[in-house]
């Protein structure tokens, strides 16, 4: 029996003249986007990039002015000054907040204490103390201790001070005055000759009271009550003569203001010479000029900070009359204006 033959199975998809129209799909278009804040990005970056660049630029160099400052002992003992005078104001300062703040703990408590006790009992409390408490009273002691040692190395460091002192003795000695000097040059080479002998007299009684102090001399006038005694009695005339230094410096200062104040008019004189000769010699006029100015600005502040310091030193310790951050804040200026002198001289 014949089978019937099947229609054939088309696989082929039968061509539209028409296209039909796409069918509207329900998930968004996946195209990738550029974020918003990826040029903020970058900006940000750049500028952090430069900042950085600027910052170890700006540390590089000023490394190498501290360098060049250490690298001087004069500057070097500036530095130290107003490190030192610095710590002693913030242990000052810091260590009066402390009192301040314990005596306010112990008041709260005996107040709340008043209502529980009964006359003649005691009350002995041991409380945790607060952090911020602790860390006050660690700053307090820490600043106080980092002072004495910077203190007590700029003494050990001044022993040979004497040294300097002849080597100022015999330049001046040897740079005599000549006969055109006027009254000026004769008031302030008095002056100096003073300073060198306060100064001389100043190192030698701080030399021997720092080696008494440190155990060094150990004869018998250096023993015992006695030699307690004379150690304090070195200390105070050492501050005496630096007084005296201090009071000569004013006084060199002032003749330098007077007679300039007197020869101003012989200065524009000068200047106006210095004017027809060319703009160069102008500029470098001016420039030594207020090269003067400032040092001389410089050493009066310096000094007029150091005075009331030298006198409280010069007394007994039962007569002294400044408060610790009077000292502290005295010896920050007095240093401050030597060492801003010291890093401006290293640009």
């Amino acid at each position: 029996m014949a089978s019937e033959a099947e229609p054939p199975i088309s696989t082929t998809i039968p061509s539209d003249p028409t296209p039909s129209a796409p069918t509207p799909s329900s998930e968004p278009s996946k195209l990738p986007r550029t974020p918003a804040n990826r040029p903020l990005l970058r900006r940000l970056r750049v500028y952090l990039l430069r900042y950085l660049t600027h910052l170890a630029r700006r540390t590089d160099y000023n490394l190498l002015r501290l360098s060049k400052l250490l690298s001087s002992p004069t500057s070097t003992d500036a530095l130290l000054c107003t490190i030192s005078y610095t710590l002693e104001l913030v242990h000052a300062v810091l260590e009066r907040l402390l009192e301040r703040r314990l005596t306010d703990i112990a008041t709260t408590i005996a107040e709340k204490a008043e209502y529980v006790l009964l006359p003649g009992e005691t009350l002995i409390a041991t409380l945790p103390a607060l952090t911020s408490t602790k860390i006050l009273a660690q700053t307090v002691g820490s600043s106080r201790a980092l002072a004495a040692i910077i203190g007590d190395f700029r003494i050990f460091v001044r022993l040979w001070g004497l040294v300097g002192i002849y080597a100022w003795a015999r330049e001046t000695w040897h740079s005599p005055l000549g006969k055109e000097a006027g009254r000026k040059e004769k008031l302030v080479r008095k002056v100096v000759w003073g300073q060198i002998v306060s100064c001389a007299l100043f190192q030698v009684l701080e030399n021997g009271a720092y080696l008494a102090n440190k155990g060094v001399l150990t004869t018998a006038s250096w023993s015992g009550e006695m030699g307690k005694a004379r150690e304090t009695k070195w200390w105070i005339w050492s501050s005496r003569f630096w007084a005296a230094h201090v009071v000569l410096e004013l006084a060199r200062l002032s003749i330098l203001h007077c007679y300039r104040n007197a020869s101003s008019g012989a200065k524009d004189e000068k200047e106006k010479e210095v004017l027809g000769d060319g703009e160069k010699e102008e500029k470098l006029l001016r420039e030594e000029n207020k090269k003067d100015d400032w040092l001389w600005w410089r050493d009066l502040v310096s000094n007029i900070a150091y005075m009331p310091m030298t006198l409280h030193w010069s007394v007994d310790e039962d007569r002294t009359f400044l408060p610790d951050w009077s000292v502290g804040l005295l010896g920050a200026v007095a240093g401050g204006s030597l060492l801003a002198d010291a890093w401006r001289a290293t640009a």
